[in-house]
């Protein structure tokens, strides 16, 4: 299983008033933490980006915490990798690489703020989107350089299904125990 996710960010870009900027590598590595890039389409456009995506092999999130978004969507991409978009209705769209669902891990990370992979996927759904840099509140109109980020996997990724299914095993005659009681429970008052 491939421990390492590269992920590939605009670094030298060309802005949409046509200045020349470098996006500080302390404003690129705040993508750990919170979406610097995110993609701006049409508020129309949204259900259509969301289908397009659905097409592209990504699914509804059943385990996210709900940020406002109307769609959260997340596709596996290799090893214990994922990538999660979260789409709103303003039509802001932030994505991130993140350990999958499957993993305890995916609570506390690694995760990383990505552009190119979703820009990409949408190519034949929405024509007008953009690339912009959300600190700055500005989009991009030219990306002559990018950066590389590698991100590391926790060497020891632990799934959650086999520890919550051991869980319900042990718990069930319990649970078994507790119902029978109650309809006994229940049985002796109907008399």
């Amino acid at each position: 299983m491939d421990s390492t996710y590269d992920v590939y960010l605009p670094w030298l870009v060309r802005l949409e008033d046509g200045t020349k900027y470098r996006v500080p590598l302390s404003t690129i590595m705040m993508g750990s933490q919170k979406h610097v890039f995110i993609i701006k389409i049409p508020p129309h456009s949204v259900h259509d980006a969301a289908l397009g995506l659905m097409s592209r092999g990504f699914k509804p999130t059943m385990l996210s915490i709900n940020r406002g978004e109307l769609y959260s969507l997340a596709m596996r991409v290799y090893g214990p990798w994922e990538l999660h978009a979260r789409i709103f209705s303003d039509g802001v769209i932030e994505a991130e690489a993140e350990i999958s669902r499957d993993y305890l891990q995916h609570l506390v990370g690694p995760r990383f703020n990505v552009v190119y992979e979703v820009y990409d996927a949408l190519r034949h759904f929405v024509t007008d989107k953009r690339i912009c840099i959300k600190p700055m509140g500005k989009c991009i109109s030219d990306i002559i350089e990018n950066v590389k980020i590698e991100l590391r996997a926790p060497r020891a990724l632990i799934p959650w299904k086999p520890i919550m299914a051991a869980a319900l095993l042990t718990l069930m005659p319990m649970i078994d125990r507790f119902s029978f009681l109650h309809f006994l429970h229940l049985n002796t008052h109907s008399n």
